[in-house]
């Protein structure tokens, strides 16, 4: 995948970086975290230098500007990241636990094109965030 990164900064005149590798490691590692999350895993690391938390803030907006993580705001405070090498999906953020899975984004086809029908606004379904609450929340 390093390769998949240089050719995608390449294209847009910029330099692969170890930084930008080693965030964009850290966001296919957690799955869905915040820059600052991203931080402390990197800091975390054995051996690994320290990264400078605007460095990584950098770093996930060009990421996210070229096309290999996305943000969505999975938290009602501060924007999630994700790698989108596995295409497009829905969130379910349960705001009883805050627990996260996801869907795919399938599901939403039918309320985007409705949408479009309606209100000629076209919906991201590839990153929504569906709010609500779990099984185990509802259980409660």
């Amino acid at each position: 995948m390093t390769g998949d990164l240089g050719t995608a900064l390449h294209a847009r005149g910029l330099r692969l970086t170890p930084q930008r590798r080693r965030v964009l490691d850290a966001v296919r590692t957690l799955g869905h975290a915040g820059a600052d999350e991203v931080a402390e895993h990197l800091a975390a690391q054995p051996g690994s230098s320290p990264v400078d938390p605007s460095t990584v803030y950098r770093a996930l907006a060009v990421l996210e500007e070229v096309g290999l993580v996305a943000r969505t705001q999975l938290d009602r405070r501060v924007p999630s990241f994700h790698a989108v090498e596995h295409g497009g999906h829905l969130h379910l953020v349960c705001d009883g636990c805050g627990q996260v899975a996801e869907a795919p984004s399938s599901l939403a086809a039918p309320v985007a094109a409705e949408v479009l029908s309606r209100n000629d606004f076209e919906v991201d379904t590839g990153h929504l965030a569906l709010r609500g609450r779990c099984a185990r929340c509802r259980r409660q």
